[in-house]
């Protein structure tokens, strides 16, 4: 019934480098480190007098909500049995990030579809079991409610649902909505649905809209409404639309300040749902939500299944969750950790003690194995490998990519990226495959970025694995990486990683493209330096990086709009 209004009104087996799950991540890192600044031609530039770069934020927009912020919002508003009838449409990643597509993107004509199907599906849900939306409308609960309760929903409901105040005509208008529906059958709650499956039609509640005023102090910049920071403050650190409290506070200008932005960030992220948003970052960065659906040779790894597959993903967030909230410490102990989280089957493959029942436990790592933080993980390594044999290539990419935020090209046109065919008369490791194929000069310039750093983790197999030899050779797992250093072995290499410049400054900007939903731009460096800087200061602690990055420029403000 609506699909149309919201259509008419709403915002618009080789060794090769293009890994299908992790080309757009090279595309991202290939096509600028610093953003496009193409039609931005005083991003970054330095006034005649020397003065430091000025900042010039990224332009705003809109940005649709992607399916856990989706659902996470109607969980929110009305409870786990809508949430659970929720079915938007599927996120589609750009530049390796789902939350860039759903900044440019547009939504395909099927997809409005289905929005108007979930809408449906989710306000029966809701009516079905109406508590959790009376905690916002308690009027829903009444026996015989007024026709007053249609204005309240809009208003109360509708201010939750929109992220901001609804004007009078916009509460009209979902009123007379509902008293037509109302009048096909009678029923109070035929009128409830139908409002319902407006507002949850509407843009506003599909897209973040970010959009800002003209600042005071440069009119070029766009400082975001009190509602709009509101907004982006809750959808980046709770994963779901804010919550009146904090609205009521943004509307009375309780988020003027850097300081008041500071102790709203600092609330949200002792909140439950903080962590879950922060895991589902890092199921997407780290591309675990892929690791479920990883095929391996049957008869080469029997013991991977489903079941093992899971506890490779728990294992990883784990860390993380230990890391980031439990101790509150260096982020870089996500790459060189000497401890892990194992359960019985992960313990296994890893050749450590395991739990004496269900559950995960903490365990210390075996030196001998080299095994250290995400490098050492059976998450990443299975990954990032063929179904029977180990891939240094794509190894090496990721780590190249998604850690360091390097730039890797794609392989020319027209040549070939697998592997030269194995010699039947002679048996080579990986690494002497790798060295003959990196000689081709057509694919040096690009293999050679990558597959020094893989070949440091051939002591793992493709289910990560300890093992000494590669086809009945001794693995070495030694060698030199221009721009990282010399290393002998995975621990080596995973203290050279944590250890360098770059991967911290990585971690803020896959924040910026994997929450913010664009490229960081040359004009924003100055902040990213800064907010580089008090990293480093705060002890590379990530919840005082978030902390700072939401009250920081680059989050606050937007360029003009495009």
């Amino acid at each position: 019934m609506y699909a149309a209004c919201l259509a008419c009104s709403g915002p618009a087996g080789s060794e090769s480098n293009t890994d299908a799950s992790t080309s757009a991540g090279t595309a991202l890192i290939s096509s600028t480190t610093d953003g496009d600044d193409s039609d931005d031609p005083t991003a970054g530039s330095s006034s005649d007098t020397g003065d430091e770069p000025a900042f010039v934020p990224a332009p705003g927009g809109l940005r649709r909500l992607m399916i856990h912020q989706y659902v996470e919002s109607v969980r929110f508003l009305l409870g786990d049995a809508a949430a659970t009838a929720a079915a938007p449409p599927e996120d589609h990643s750009l530049y390796g990030f789902d939350a860039i597509g759903a900044a440019e993107l547009s939504l395909p004509d099927a997809d409005v579809e289905l929005i108007e199907t979930s809408a449906r599906a989710i306000a029966i849900a809701a009516l079905a079991e109406p508590t959790p939306l009376s905690e916002h409308v308690p009027c829903v609960l009444q026996a015989d409610p007024a026709s007053g309760c249609y204005t309240s929903l809009a208003r109360d409901f509708g201010r939750l649902a929109w992220r901001r105040t609804l004007s009078d005509g916009e509460v009209a208008q979902l009123v007379a909505i509902a008293e037509q529906a109302r009048a096909w059958d009678g029923e109070f709650t035929t009128g409830l649905q139908y409002e319902l499956m407006a507002l949850l039609q509407s843009p506003y509640f599909l897209y973040i809209v970010e959009v800002g005023e003209p600042s005071a102090d440069d009119p070029a910049r766009h400082d975001l409404t009190n509602t709009e920071l509101a907004a982006r403050m809750s959808f980046f650190l709770l994963g779901r639309t804010p919550d009146a409290a904090l609205l009521d506070a943004a509307e009375d200008g309780g988020l003027a300040t850097k300081a008041q932005a500071e102790a709203a960030a600092r609330a949200m992220l002792a909140r439950p749902e903080a962590r879950t948003t922060l895991a589902a970052f890092y199921s997407e960065l780290l591309l675990l939500r892929d690791v479920p659906g990883v095929l391996k040779n049957p008869e080469l790894f029997p013991q991977f299944n489903p079941a093992l597959a899971e506890a490779m993903v728990k294992e990883t967030l784990l860390l993380i969750d230990d890391v980031v909230w439990k101790t509150d410490s260096d982020i870089h102990a996500l790459f060189n950790a000497d401890y892990t989280f194992v359960n019985t089957s992960l313990a296994a493959l890893y050749g450590v003690q395991g739990p004496p029942g269900p559950g995960f436990i903490e365990t210390t790592l075996p030196a001998e194995q080299g095994r250290a933080g995400l490098l050492g993980h059976a998450s990443f390594l299975a990954r990032f490998a063929h179904p029977a044999e180990t891939s240094p290539t794509r190894r090496g990419l990721f780590l190249r990519t998604r850690i360091l935020c390097e730039s890797v090209p794609p392989p020319p046109p027209g040549v070939d990226t697998s592997l030269p065919p194995e010699d039947p008369d002679k048996v080579q490791t990986m690494k002497e495959r790798l060295t003959v194929h990196m000689e081709d000069p057509k694919c040096n310039s690009c293999h050679s970025l990558m597959d020094p750093i893989g070949l440091a983790l051939e002591n793992f197999d493709a289910i990560g694995a300890f093992r000494t030899l590669d086809s009945g050779l001794p693995i070495d797992a030694s060698g030199t990486i221009a721009d990282l250093g010399d290393f002998d072995g995975p621990r080596a290499l995973a203290d050279l990683i944590a250890s360098d410049e770059r991967t911290a400054a990585c971690v803020i900007k896959n924040f910026v493209r994997g929450t913010l939903g664009h490229l960081e731009r040359s004009g924003e460096r100055p902040v990213l330096d800064d907010l580089n800087e008090g990293f480093a200061d705060d002890g590379y602690r990530l919840q005082e990086l978030l902390v700072q990055l939401a009250a920081s420029p680059i989050f606050r403000s937007v360029g003009d709009p495009k």
